[in-house]
């Protein structure tokens, strides 16, 4: 009588399609799952973080198992690794976004979760969780001006008396502030990128985007978080624009927060 046994490099490594409903709700149809008593893990990343949730895989058809995250529960902004408990992490199958496209929400409070593949092909979800936010739209250029262009809409606050958007500098403690118009919670300015160069830029310098909504109000990081791209980095690529002794592009951070980047000219 022979026993046949599977080593673990012959292990089948679990694999998850996810599907995103416009609530940002997740569901995740496993195969490989293991056992019919396994759970799904989800993890905030991070080298102190400790927040853990843990989800109950529940046999379906075909062999595969699945598990809901609902979007009433809570997860803290950031990035979330998925793993079977006490076991492997899992890997990133088909995943359906579309719901996440072209969402208008009404609460104040946006909480946004995009399921995505690590650069190893593991399953992740990136987080987002802002009270109000500022979501960018439309960004253009005003080449006469060497000026940056810049329309989105506030959720969960309203334009008011003295409203500005500010561009800080990332490695220092200047500010530069410009006028914003708009009505409700839909904003717009025009953003001169020449006096932030006023000090020589020897090889770049990133400058974050905020959004004060009236002059006695907290300032909210001007973001684009409400469709389905994790990471805008890479693909939201926009063009320069001259100034006297430099060149400026919007750019969006890894965490999808707007910014302008200034490079030395030439």
């Amino acid at each position: 009588m022979t026993t046949s046994t599977t080593s673990p490099t012959e292990r089948r490594t679990p694999r998850a399609d996810c599907f995103a409903d416009a609530a940002c709700g997740i569901t995740f149809d496993l195969a490989g799952a293991g056992s019919p008593d396994a759970v799904l893990v989800l993890k905030r990343r991070g080298k102190d973080a400790t927040d853990e949730v843990r989800l109950r895989l529940t046999p379906s058809e075909g062999g595969t198992s699945r598990a809901v995250l609902p979007s009433t529960v809570e997860l803290a902004e950031g990035h979330w690794d998925v793993s079977i408990a006490g076991g492997d992490a899992v890997e990133s199958g088909i995943r359906d976004l579309r719901a996440l496209l072209d969402r208008a929400p009404e609460a104040g409070r946006i909480a946004v979760r995009v399921p995505y593949p690590t650069a190893a092909g593991k399953l992740a979800v990136r987080c987002w969780v802002r009270a109000p936010h500022a979501e960018a739209g439309d960004i253009g250029l005003a080449p006469e001006r060497g000026a940056v262009t810049v329309e989105g809409r506030l959720y969960g606050g309203e334009l008011g008396e003295g409203a500005v958007a500010e561009a800080r500098l990332r490695s220092g403690d200047r500010v530069h502030e410009v006028p914003v118009t708009g009505e409700g919670g839909a904003f717009a300015f025009i953003l001169p990128c020449g006096p932030m160069a006023q000090e020589p830029v020897a090889k770049e310098q990133l400058w974050e985007l905020w959004l004060r909504p009236a002059a006695d109000a907290a300032a909210v990081r001007i973001s684009r978080i409400l469709d389905d791209i994790w990471d805008k980095k890479a693909i939201f690529v926009y063009p320069k624009v001259a100034t006297d002794t430099c060149h400026a592009a919007a750019c969006y951070t890894g965490d999808n927060d707007l910014g302008v980047r200034l490079t030395a000219a030439g």
